[in-house]
């Protein structure tokens, strides 16, 4: 926990409204900003990923954005033409109140937004959902060295080569089927897709051995949960969009084993934008391939792990999946 110390003072917020408090500095010691926070929803449940937004006026101030939830910093992000954003989840039901505190540069001050509240209430998911197998698929790699623990995806363990496309922030929530529910800690869920060409790293076949972009492992926390920033994948013949998930657990502890892997789908009309309309995308252009002519979509995992995405081309898209073990 990280104390909120040292803020500008609040004001009170006008019946859920966002509201924003003036600089505290002098402005004839640097020119006053005012800061705004807006949450992508006023209500949420347990687990579900939304997004904080700031304002800071006027849009030329630059530095970063500090969130907080009650005094828990939620975490920081780089002012862009007077906006910062945050995706963040919560673990437990009841109302929140949020705020931002903008840290200030060399001409402008700081200030700190009003407390803006968001209710947040149990999540229906009950164990009934089941998690469905996909297949590993020809391009899977045993990924376990330390340097591959890791959020961020895009680029090389050196930080090489960084992979271009559509940002997509994906937070997934691991529950255990077999213990009414239960959030399961240090699963190792590894990850791995190709990029906006349908490139694998990783790969003789692909004239890519040594690259190591867009795969990783993280181990998930006290919630279940483990986030991930990567791309929005391309496509390659043969198959529609996808990402590929390996789940090590209790249930399967096996770098190699046939249990507990599956593919995560996006919209098919974002797909088709994407591949028509987007570069790098556009290069490719549109896949013969849909969801529903894939083999693992429509055969294996039955429809059930397409993700509902929130965002925009260009702010980048966001989603959250649940997954329940023992994959079946």
């Amino acid at each position: 926990m990280l104390a909120f110390a040292a803020v500008a003072t609040m004001t009170g917020c006008g019946q859920g409204a966002t509201a924003a408090a003036t600089g505290s500095e002098s402005s004839t010691e640097k020119t006053a900003t005012t800061t705004t926070v807006t949450p992508s929803v006023s209500s949420t449940t347990t687990g579900t990923s939304i997004t904080l937004t700031a304002t800071v006026a006027p849009s030329a101030a630059s530095g970063t954005v500090t969130f907080y939830s009650g005094s828990t910093s939620l975490g920081s992000a780089t002012v862009s033409s007077g906006k910062a954003s945050i995706t963040t989840s919560f673990s437990n039901a009841g109302t929140v109140t949020l705020t931002a505190v903008y840290s200030g540069d060399s001409t402008y001050a700081t200030s700190t937004s009003a407390s803006v509240s968001v209710t947040v209430t149990g999540s229906s998911s009950t164990c009934s959902s089941q998690t469905l197998e996909g297949e590993e698929g020809p391009y899977f790699v045993d990924d376990s060295a330390s340097g591959y623990n890791r959020s961020n995806i895009l680029s090389n363990l050196d930080g090489t080569s960084t992979q271009t496309g559509v940002p997509f922030a994906l937070t997934l929530y691991v529950y255990d089927a077999k213990n009414n529910c239960a959030a399961m800690q240090n699963v190792q869920i590894d990850i791995w897709h190709c990029n906006a060409s349908g490139v694998y790293s990783a790969e003789a076949v692909e004239s890519t051995t040594g690259q190591s972009w867009l795969r990783g492992y993280q181990l998930t926390d006290a919630n279940g949960m483990v986030q991930f920033a990567t791309i929005i994948p391309g496509w390659y013949s043969g198959r529609t969009t996808h990402i590929h998930l390996r789940l090590r657990s209790t249930y399967d502890s096996s770098s190699a084993g046939g249990t507990n892997t599956m593919q995560l789908f996006f919209d098919q009309t974002l797909v088709d934008t994407l591949d028509t309309t987007v570069s790098p995308y556009s290069s490719e252009g549109k896949n013969s391939t849909t969801n529903a002519s894939d083999r693992v979509y429509s055969q294996q995992e039955e429809g059930t792990t397409l993700m509902t995405l929130s965002g925009s081309v260009s702010a980048g898209y966001t989603a959250t999946a649940k997954i329940y073990l023992p994959i079946s």
